[in-house]
Parts: structure tokens; C-alpha cells; sequence
């Protein structure tokens, strides 16, 4: 019989029953085969991605592949802050106090990741993306009010652009909505969002606000993709990062060299997590973005591949 290692980690947060649950999968029978390993992510996790961990590839210190229920997908940045609380205690990774610096290897490239290490655990993961690109292209303000079932007015009344993000393989359109309440009670129509996403050839629509008028350093966000059979992600990495990008891109916020925003999601999904943004500019021209958050193992196990 084979068998590989899972651990199941809540990712974006320190608590049990919070954030965004994410599967890693390791061992030396892993397959390499995509068919094998989409199945293998709709067993495990039939919500969001499955983070499989390979050998060493090159230069990179590890190389990961990550699936959604349905397939291959280029990133996941929840599916990497999972990675390395999963195998903080395993051999594929050696930690140090206080900083340890991870070249990692995905489908969109080399990632450099910081893991935070304290009294021998991990305290944070870091990952630094490439420079965002902004995409301009036309976006109809009543259509996408539509398949967000709100009133355009909702969207027209916060006087901030939608526009559209590309970052580390995934594309998503930014929405504003004018509150909170607004952004907790959107009334979905998932299949008209899906053939909207597949009509712009993007991988989904963040729809966010600023957690008052006063504040905005903090942000609170939700992320759809159904074109990757993800309906809603509980917290996501990327998109927070995307979400970053384009406020400081279109000055939302007061631009400095570092920028920290705090984005706030999963409370719709009753998985509050968070994700600590860092979008490093120069004269407004950004030059770095990084996202950061924590994580808990909540299970761990062996799965069957195969009986002999």
C-alpha cells in the first residue's frame, strides 16, 4: 500500500475553526500525474486548494503545485502560508531563529518567502510577489452590480474606480462597495458571475470597502472565483495583495514607500482571517508587494494512494 502525509491548516489566523483551511500533501509516493492530483484535491478539500509539496527544483529550496476541486492552479497564497506550518516540524524545510529566507518554486515562478520563527515555531509567513500589472479594459458598473445583487448606486456612491489586477497567474476585477453591511449582504447570482469571469477571461471579482472613513490602513474584502470551482474564498492571500496594489495604484490611500494595510475577510463565511499587506513603492511607482499571515495545524493524518 501507499501512502502520503496531509495536515489540514487554518491559514490567515491563530485560532481553531477560523480562516482559510487549506490541505498539504507530501511523502515520497507522491504522483506527479494532474489527473491524480486534481483528485486527490477534491477528497481532501472540496472548498478551496490542496498544496502538494515535490522535490527541490533547481535553484528553489522547494517546489509546490496547488489544486483547486477541479484543476491545476498557477498560485494559492493561502495554499503557501499552509506549506510551511505544515512542515515546520518535518525535515523538507529547516527553520532558524529569527528569520529563515525559503526560495520556493510554483507553476508563475520563484517566490521568496520570510518565515518569522519563535521559541522554534513559526510565527509568520511572508510571501514577496512580482510587480502587479493593471489592466485596462471597459467594466460595466450595472452588470457587475447585477451578479453582486446590489444597487449600482452601492458601488457609484464610494467615488473609487473597478479596475482590473493581474498578479502571480491570477487576474481579478476590484469592485468598491460604500459599507460594510453593503459587503456582507451582497445576494450573489453565482452562475451569471461565473460566465462573467469567463467571459473577461479572469479568475474572479474582489469585492471590498474600508472599515470607516476615517481608517484607511483597514480594509475589508470578499474574493469570488467560481470560473476555478471556488464560489468564495474564505481569506485569500493573493487577492488581499491585488487589493493592495490597486489602492496605492490609484492613491486610495496616502502613499509612502511602505505601505501596510490590513485586510479583514471570511466574516460572511464565519472564518474571520487576516492578511497583512506590504506594497513597497518608489515616487508611486510600485516596486514590491508582499502578503503575510499566520497559521494552525488542525489535522494530520496519512492518506491511501493505493492498495497493492
Amino acid at each position: 500500500m501507499k501512502w502520503i502525509t496531509a495536515k489540514m491548516v487554518n491559514t490567515f489566523t491563530d485560532q481553531p475553526f477560523a480562516g482559510n483551511p487549506a490541505w498539504v500533501a507530501y511523502g515520497d509516493d507522491l504522483p506527479n500525474d494532474e489527473q491524480m492530483l486534481t483528485n486527490l484535491a477534491n477528497e481532501l478539500n472540496p472548498v478551496s486548494d490542496t498544496a502538494f509539496v515535490f522535490p527541490r527544483e533547481g535553484d528553489a529550496d522547494i517546489f509546490l503545485r496547488f489544486f483547486s476541486k477541479s484543476e491545476e492552479i498557477g498560485f494559492s497564497g493561502h495554499g503557501t502560508i499552509a506549506t510551511y506550518h505544515a512542515l515546520a516540524n518535518e525535515s523538507i524545510v529547516k527553520i532558524s531563529e529569527p528569520t529563515t529566507l525559503i526560495r520556493q518554486r510554483t507553476k508563475t515562478g520563484t517566490q521568496h518567502v520570510e518565515l518569522r520563527v519563535r521559541d522554534g515555531k513559526i510565527h509568520r509567513v511572508t510571501v514577496s510577489l512580482p510587480v502587479p500589472q493593471f489592466i485596462s479594459t471597459p467594466l460595466d458598473t450595472k452588470v457587475i452590480a447585477r451578479f453582486l445583487g446590489l444597487p449600482p448606486i452601492e458601488i457609484l456612491e464610494t467615488t473609487f474606480p473597478i479596475g482590473v489586477v493581474g498578479l502571480a497567474g491570477n487576474t481579478d476585477v476590484i469592485v468598491p462597495v460604500n459599507s460594510v453591511d453593503a459587503l456582507q449582504n451582497l445576494n450573489l447570482n453565482i452562475p451569471l458571475l461565473k460566465s462573467y469571469c469567463d467571459r473577461m477571461q479572469i479568475k474572479g471579482v474582489v469585492v471590498w470597502c474600508f472599515d470607516g472613513e476615517s481608517d484607511r490602513k483597514k480594509a475589508h474584502m470578499r474574493h469570488f472565483a467560481p470560473s476555478v470551482g471556488i464560489e468564495e474564498d474564505p481569506v485569500s492571500g493573493a487577492a488581499g495583495a491585488e487589493l493592495g496594489c490597486f489602492m496605492v495604484h490609484n492613491k486610495l490611500i496616502p502613499v509612502q514607500e511602505m505601505n501596510r494595510i490590513i485586510v479583514e475577510q471570511g466574516q460572511s463565511m464565519k472564518r474571520i482571517g487576516t492578511v497583512y499587506v506590504h506594497v513597497h513603492t518608489h515616487d508611486t511607482q510600485i516596486l514590491k508587494v508582499s502578503f503575510g499571515g499566520q497559521g494552525i495545524v488542525m489535522f494530520e493524518g496519512r492518506l491511501l494512494l493505493a492498495h497493492e
